[in-house]
């Protein structure tokens, strides 16, 4: 089974993650479960929710689970 390829975010989405993480992930993957954990963890402290904005951002495949893309 091949991977589908996925087209890399721009920098506009890039900062949006750094400057406001939930922006970032919406733009990147629209409004689901990714969202809403980047709202939250923003919610929590900037910081942890920068970091996951910027995973999800620059890695989407690590969330193939969560999405229900599995392998």
């Amino acid at each position: 089974m091949s991977r589908v390829p996925v087209a890399k975010p721009g920098i506009g989405t890039i900062l949006c993650a750094i400057l406001l993480p939930p922006l970032g992930v919406w733009l990147a993957e629209g409004i689901g479960l990714i969202f809403l954990i980047s709202l939250v963890l923003t919610c929590l402290g900037y910081v942890p929710g920068m970091v996951f904005s910027l995973i999800a951002v620059l890695s989407p495949h690590l969330f193939d689970g969560v999405r229900g893309n599995r392998p």
